[in-house]
């Protein structure tokens, strides 16, 4: 549904072509239908799906992680089974580990790595000015894995968000969904989305993942797609 939806609004950016003679309908810039179409790729495609796929690739390396991630799940998961009640938004968003590991793979791995920004007047920032017109990229990435901002940044340490507090997201050194009024409005759903697919794969399956490696350039994919070989937990009668 998702893919249709996006479909139609290409045929739609592609189709107003305008007339000129006509005022009233004016013709969308090139290079906005250019950009509005990049920008529905990239989430569309590579965004959720790929942090669940970073996430089995560091929990894969990562077995104590992963320990305490199956812990808590199969958990909540004893506890749904004995009281028979529906899972609920509640019920994923209020597991603390989980959550960590979600934080962890969306700073050492954020999807989209930096951001170009182009200064609509003269702007001074700590002394540096950045005329009117020019364009500034804000890597997301440097301030994920800057040391002053996390210590070991290169470590997969999910722990580390015990001490920052529940409300990650108004931290100006974690921005995997951006921040101020670009906020993505998708932000909740995305994380419930993630939890919901953990939640079912570290309580119904286990699995041996391929040595694959990360490449960041230009957005984070895994270079072969992370081959795993997945076994059910519980056995077929």
């Amino acid at each position: 549904m998702t893919r249709v939806w996006r479909m139609m609004r290409w045929i739609y950016l592609l189709g107003d072509i305008g007339d000129e003679s006509n005022e009233i309908h004016q013709r969308l810039p090139l290079d906005f239908i250019s950009d509005n179409i990049i920008e529905m790729m990239i989430p569309g495609e590579d965004s959720v799906p790929m942090v669940m796929t970073l996430a089995v690739k560091f929990l894969s390396d990562n077995p104590l992680a992963l320990s305490r991630l199956v812990e808590e799940n199969m958990d909540l998961k004893k506890h749904k089974a004995r009281s028979c009640d529906d899972y609920s938004w509640n019920d994923y968003m209020s597991l603390p580990f989980t959550q960590n590991v979600i934080n962890e793979t969306l700073r050492m791995a954020n999807i989209i790595n930096a951001v170009w920004r182009k200064a609509q007047r003269d702007v001074e920032i700590k002394g540096y000015l950045i005329p009117k017109g020019w364009c500034v990229l804000a890597s997301l990435s440097s301030v994920h894995m800057d040391e002053e901002n996390y210590e070991n940044p290169y470590q997969f340490h999910p722990w580390r968000w015990e001490k920052k507090g529940r409300n990650v997201n108004s931290n100006i050194t974690f921005t995997p969904f951006g921040g101020g009024q670009r906020l993505c409005p998708g932000l909740e759903l995305s994380r419930l989305e993630i939890s919901i697919f953990l939640h079912h794969l570290v309580t119904t399956y286990i699995w041996v993942a391929k040595k694959d490696d990360i490449v960041n350039f230009p957005t984070v994919k895994m270079k072969q797609k992370l081959p795993i070989t997945i076994k059910s937990i519980y056995p077929l009668r």
